[in-house]
C-alpha cells in the first residue's frame, strides 16, 4: 500500500511539474494550431505590410545588440570583482538590482537623460538657459531602448556568471595564464571567457527572447516609425477580424523564425568571439580592452547611483516638480499621491495578491521538480525548465488567450496567477538549482542514522539548509510577477488591473507626474520583498547559530 501511495505521489508530482513547465510550449503550439484558413492573398498582404521589414530588422538588431553588450559589460565587471574584496558586497546586491523592473529602468533613463529630462534641465537651469531639443536621448527611439535594456541586463548576466563561477576552476586557469606570461586581465579573456560564453548560451537566449517580444517598453520608449515588431504583432493579436487573425498567425510564425535567427546568431557570435580571442592570444599585445578593464571596478557604484537617480527623479515628479518649473522644494506637494491613492488601491491589491500566490506556487513547484529529479538521480537539461523565458512571450500568451476565450472563462486574478506561474517557476529554478544540488548529503545521512524518516530528513534538514535560498527565490519570483505586463494584459483583458498595467496605460497618455507615482510603487514592491527576505534570512541564521552553539 505504501508503495502504491508513493508511486501515485510521484506521478502526481511529475504531472504537476510537466504542466507548469510545458505551458509555454502549449501556448505556442495552440497559437499556431487553432488558426483560421490562410489564403495566398493574405500571405501576400502580410509580406507587403507597410514597414514590416523595418520593424523586423530593428527588433532583430535590438534583440541581438542589447544582450551581447550587457554580456560583455557584465563579464568585464565580473573579471574585476571576482577576486576583489568587494565581490561579496556585489553578490549580495545582485538580487535587488536584478529585481528592479525593466520598465522602471527604461522610463527612468528617459526621464533623466532625454532632451527635457532632469539632468539637462537642472544643469541648464544653473546657467539660466533652456537645453536645446537635440541634446539628450530621444523619448521614443531605438537608441533609448538599446541603452535601457543593456544596462538592465547587466545584473542578470552577473547573476549567471556568479553561479557559473562556483563550478569553474577559474583560479587555476588564471595561474596557468600567468605561467604563460599573460596579465591577469588578459588571462580572464583568453582562458575564462570562452568557457563562460558557452555556458551562458541559455542566459543569452533568454535575454534575446525577452527583448524580442517586450511590449511595455516598446510601447512607451520604442520608436514610432517604424514600430518595433512586438507592437505590430500585438495589434494583430488583439484584432477581431478574420484578416487580423490571419496576420496574427503569420506574425507568430515570423516571430518564432526571428527567434531561430537569434539562436543562430548566438552560435555565430560564439564562434567568431572565440576565434578572435585565439588570434589575439598569439599577438604581442593581446586584448587592448584590458587597458580599460579597471574602469569597470566602479560599476557597482555607478549602477547604484543610477538606480538612486532614477528613484529620485520619479519621487520629484510625483511631488509636483517638472522640467518646466523651478527646482524648488517650496513647490513640492503630496497632493498627487493623495489623489491617486483612491485609484491605486485596487491595482496595488491585485499586484500583491497575484505576486504572492504566483511566487509561492512557483517556488513550491520548483522544489517538487528538483526533488523529483533527485529521486530519479537524473537532472533534465535546464532548457526543459526554462522554456517560459526562452520563448517569446507574445507567442505563448497568445495561445493561452485563445484557450481562455474558448473555455469562456471568467476574467479573474486566478487566471492571471496561472499565467504568471511559468515565469516565477523558471526564475525560481534558476535561483534554487545550484543550492539544491550542492547540499551536503552528509547531514541527511547523519539524520537517517538517528532514525529520521524520509520526510523528517527533508523538512528538518534539507528544507532548513535551503531557507536562505528559498527566501531569495521568493523575492525574485515576487518581483518577476509584479513586472509582468503581457500575460496580465492579455489574460485579464483590461479587467484585472495591476500597478504595471496601470503604469503603462497612464504613461501612454504622457502623464509623467502620475506615471512617476506608479513607477515608484512598482519599483518599491520588489525592494520591500527583498528587504523582508533579507531580515528573515538574518533572523533565521541567528536562530540557527544559537541553536547550534
Amino acid at each position: 500500500m505504501a508503495t502504491k501511495i508513493r508511486r501515485l505521489t510521484l506521478a502526481t508530482g511529475w504531472l504537476l511539474v510537466a504542466f507548469v513547465a510545458g505551458l509555454p510550449v502549449f501556448g505556442v503550439v495552440l497559437g499556431l494550431w487553432l488558426s483560421p484558413p490562410i489564403s495566398w492573398e493574405q500571405v501576400s498582404v502580410f509580406f507587403t505590410y507597410n514597414g514590416l521589414l523595418s520593424s523586423v530588422l530593428s527588433s532583430l538588431l535590438l534583440s541581438l545588440l542589447a544582450p551581447i553588450i550587457a554580456l560583455y559589460v557584465a563579464f568585464t565587471v565580473y573579471s574585476q570583482y571576482r577576486f576583489n574584496p568587494r565581490w561579496q558586497a556585489l553578490e549580495q546586491r545582485l538580487a535587488p538590482l536584478l529585481s528592479l523592473p525593466h520598465l522602471a529602468v527604461a522610463l527612468g533613463i528617459v526621464y533623466l537623460f532625454s532632451s527635457g529630462g532632469m539632468v539637462w534641465s537642472v544643469l541648464w537651469e544653473l546657467f539660466g538657459s533652456t537645453p536645446p531639443e537635440w541634446l539628450g536621448l530621444g523619448r521614443k527611439s531605438l537608441l533609448s531602448m538599446l541603452i535601457a535594456i543593456s544596462i538592465k541586463e547587466v545584473p542578470f548576466f552577473l547573476f549567471i556568471f556568479s553561479a557559473l563561477g562556483r563550478q569553474l576552476a577559474i583560479k587555476d586557469w588564471l595561474l596557468q595564464g600567468r605561467a604563460l606570461g599573460y596579465s591577469e586581465s588578459a588571462s580572464w579573456w583568453l582562458l575564462v571567457f570562452p568557457t563562460v560564453l558557452k555556458q551562458s548560451r541559455l542566459a543569452l537566449l533568454a535575454a534575446m527572447a525577452f527583448t524580442l517580444s517586450v511590449l511595455d517598453i516598446s510601447l512607451l520608449i520604442g520608436p514610432n516609425i517604424p514600430e518595433l515588431y512586438a507592437v505590430v504583432l500585438y495589434n494583430w493579436q488583439t484584432g477581431f477580424t478574420a484578416d487580423e487573425q490571419a496576420m496574427a498567425f503569420l506574425g507568430n510564425l515570423l516571430l518564432l523564425t526571428m527567434l531561430g535567427v537569434l539562436v543562430a546568431a548566438i552560435y555565430t557570435h560564439e564562434w567568431f568571439a572565440i576565434k578572435r580571442i585565439r588570434t589575439l592570444a598569439v599577438m604581442a599585445n593581446p586584448l587592448k580592452i584590458t587597458r580599460l578593464a579597471r574602469i569597470f571596478t566602479a560599476w557597482l557604484g555607478l549602477f547604484s547611483l543610477l538606480t538612486l537617480a532614477i528613484l529620485l527623479t520619479f519621487l520629484l515628479w510625483s511631488l509636483g516638480w517638472n522640467t518646466q518649473s523651478p527646482f524648488s522644494a517650496a513647490s513640492w506637494s503630496t497632493t498627487l499621491w493623495q489623489d491617486e491613492w483612491f485609484f491605486m488601491q485596487t491595482p496595488l491589491l491585485n499586484s500583491l495578491n497575484i505576486a504572492f500566490f504566483s511566487s509561492v506556487l512557483g517556488v513550491a513547484i520548483t522544489l517538487i521538480a528538483l526533488e523529483l529529479q533527485r529521486q530519479s538521480k537524473r537532472y533534465l537539461p535546464d532548457y526543459v525548465w526554462l522554456l517560459a523565458i526562452l520563448l517569446p512571450q507574445l507567442s505563448m500568451v497568445y495561445g493561452w488567450q485563445i484557450a481562455h476565450t474558448d473555455m469562456s472563462a471568467s476574467y479573474s486574478t486566478a487566471w492571471i496567477v496561472l499565467s504568471h506561474l511559468p515565469f516565477t517557476f523558471a526564475y525560481s529554478y534558476l535561483v534554487l538549482r545550484g543550492p539544491f544540488q550542492s547540499l551536503d548529503r552528509h547531514y541527511e545521512l547523519v539524520a537517517a542514522s538517528f532514525g529520521y524518516s524520509y520526510w523528517q530528513r527533508w523538512w528538518q534538514v534539507r528544507f532548513m539548509l535551503l531557507r536562505p535560498a528559498l527566501l531569495s527565490a521568493l523575492a525574485i519570483a515576487f518581483s518577476v510577477s509584479v513586472a509582468q505586463y503581457i500575460p496580465t494584459l492579455m489574460l485579464g483583458a483590461g479587467r484585472v488591473s495591476t500597478i504595471t498595467t496601470e503604469a503603462v496605460a497612464i504613461a501612454s497618455g504622457n502623464e509623467q507626474s502620475i506615471t512617476a507615482v506608479y513607477m515608484l510603487v512598482q519599483a518599491a514592491l520588489p525592494f520591500i520583498a527583498f528587504f523582508i527576505a533579507s531580515v528573515l534570512a538574518q533572523r533565521l541564521r541567528g536562530s540557527f547559530d544559537a541553536a547550534h552553539q
